[in-house]
């Protein structure tokens, strides 16, 4: 299996969040209005015409992880590993704090931002619901600093239903 374009793996993330989004409580119906770079995407709600500008953004646990296991294991097994798991979550803050200082200095904000982060690592499995909610408790004051983003958006992430992935939203408070 040959890793996708970036071009092919954004249009793939923005159509899993657009529909990962509309299942929030506070979710709306997007469509794409334009491709962009910083941000990657500006969004139309369908119901209200309000334009965001969407960062998207996909989280490993390193650089290697996917053409060294998840292309090379076919149903086996991902073991459960509180290394990893740490390792894991300090990628996604890192990438998220990256995130934010390349937005405060080189995008576009004439439309609220919503940062999308694909949580696409296989030991992702082993972080259920209770973890995302201890998560956002231990950097609930961190992530009110993430400013220009209105919005992070953590997805597609386990559930008991296989079929209903979650899909959790931290809100900016400004």
């Amino acid at each position: 299996m040959k890793w996708p374009r970036k071009k092919v793996r954004e249009n793939f993330e923005i159509q899993g969040f657009i529909k990962e989004y509309k299942r929030l409580p506070h979710g709306r119906s997007f469509v794409v209005e334009e491709e962009e770079e910083n941000p990657d995407r500006i969004v139309r709600d369908i119901d209200t015409n309000e334009k965001f500008g969407i960062e998207l953004t996909s989280v490993y646990l390193n650089d290697r992880s996917v053409p060294d296991s998840h292309m090379n294991e076919e149903g086996s097994l991902i073991p459960f590993n509180q290394f990893e798991i740490e390792q894991y979550e300090k990628r996604i803050l890192a990438s998220i704090v990256d995130k934010v200082c390349k937005a405060r200095h080189h995008y576009k904000q004439e439309f609220p931002l919503i940062l999308s982060v694909y949580v696409n690592e296989y030991i992702s499995l082993h972080m259920k619901l209770e973890y995302w909610k201890s998560f956002a408790s231990r950097y609930n004051l961190l992530f009110d600093c993430f400013t220009p983003f209105d919005e992070i958006v953590f997805w597609p992430l386990p559930s008991p239903d296989r079929n209903q992935p979650l899909v959790i939203s931290v809100r900016i408070v400004k």
